[in-house]
């Protein structure tokens, strides 16, 4: 009989909740006569059979009881809590995730306790940020049942919930990458098309402007390499724009002139062009460059180049000014009669693809070409895609 009475005090004294790690201690030390709960000795069975499950769990897991839904939770919640830990324990709900309540919790606490479960997935939900410096996105998987008193009403909720903010992100991070990748590959084909129909031009229009083999040759190769380049500055990084002086100084170097010698100057702000726009006048100056080697500047020791731009803003819509002048040459002054690749590239191809305009002039002292092409079609816009 004394052994029996010692088992049944023992029993009755033993501490509640048994283990249950950080939140088992917590629960044990907390004062919960302070909160609507009231002290531990007067919880109803239900709830305590809660807790022993939720402390049990391996999972993060939320218990929310009674009118105001106070909150309990586990080990594994302390992640989910994060800065809101431990302070979160025995408060309200509608206090500890004031952002959430309104918008959401509240809402679905509200149907939990009308007796039905909800599942969420991924559920978006704005948090203030642990600062306190504005809001950001989390997402939860998880679930809300409801938890059923001795008199059969619903007492409160069991909550086992799992963050997926880092998989929705690594998610949507992926679809933007595969987006970008299909766009990466649609301007791919286009540039593909781009090219080869550029390139059959450039064959064609140097087949009816060459006299001899050997001068088809010469020119198909000098204008198919300069198109190259071109290409090959887009191909490392086809979301950048090409440097116009960058443009200018390689296409006069593939001529041996340098800056400095034969080159008086290369001068404009700074410009970006698009690789269509980019392509074309990277033909020009070769064109340009080439007369000048046969019958220009380059032609000559005092002959000099100059190239200079400038961003005109006075009309309807800005230009981008583009002067080549040749000086110390030596011309007639009279324009050529014979009407080459060059040319009919300058005056005629310039306006039908870029919307310019051009003049050549030659000058007794040298050709002076100015183009004039409007900003909108050939200026590239930073991380854009354009053609």
């Amino acid at each position: 009989m004394s052994t029996a009475m010692n088992r049944t005090v023992t029993h009755s004294h033993r501490v509640w909740p048994a283990g249950g790690g950080e939140m088992g201690e917590r629960i044990r030390q907390h004062d919960w006569a302070a909160t609507p709960l009231g002290p531990v000795r007067t919880w109803p069975q239900s709830l305590k059979t809660a807790v022993d499950i939720m402390l049990a769990s391996p999972g993060p897991v939320s218990i929310l009881w009674g009118p105001d839904r106070i909150q309990l939770y586990n080990d594994g919640y302390i992640v989910v809590a994060a800065e809101r830990h431990p302070a979160i324990l025995g408060q309200p709900a509608a206090k500890s995730w004031s952002e959430a309540y309104k918008p959401f919790l509240g809402r679905v606490l509200d149907q939990v306790f009308k007796g039905d479960a909800v599942a969420i997935e991924d559920q978006e939900v704005l948090l203030l940020r642990p600062d306190g410096n504005g809001f950001e996105e989390r997402h939860f998987a998880g679930s809300f049942s409801p938890i059923r008193d001795e008199m059969g009403a619903v007492g409160g909720v069991f909550h086992p919930l799992t963050e997926t903010t880092a998989r929705v992100r690594a998610d949507a991070a992926l679809r933007e990458s595969e987006r970008q990748a299909r766009l990466l590959l649609a301007e791919l084909q286009h540039r593909v098309r781009n090219t080869l129909w550029v390139i059959r031009s450039i064959i064609r229009r140097t087949a009816a402007t060459s006299e001899t083999a050997e001068d088809y040759a010469m020119h198909l190769d000098g204008r198919i390499d300069a198109f190259a380049r071109v290409q090959a500055a887009v191909t490392r990084d086809p979301s950048a724009g090409l440097d116009l002086e960058i443009l200018v100084a390689e296409g006069l170097l593939a001529f041996g002139a340098h800056e400095g010698e034969r080159v008086t100057g290369i001068t404009g702000p700074s410009v970006c062009l698009r690789p269509k726009a980019a392509g074309t006048i990277a033909l020009v100056i070769h064109e340009l460059a080439t007369n000048a080697v046969k019958y220009g500047a380059l032609s000559t020791d005092p002959g000099r180049i100059t190239v200079e731009w400038s961003i005109d803003k006075s009309g309807d819509r800005p230009h981008l000014v583009f002067r080549w002048i040749e000086t110390g040459v030596g011309l007639s002054g009279e324009k050529p009669s014979r009407r080459g690749f060059g040319t009919e590239l300058i005056e005629q191809t310039l306006a039908y693809e870029l919307e310019g305009n051009a003049s050549l002039e030659f000058t007794p002292d040298g050709l002076h070409c100015i183009i004039s092409l409007p900003v909108s079609e050939i200026l590239a816009e930073p991380g854009s895609h354009h053609q």
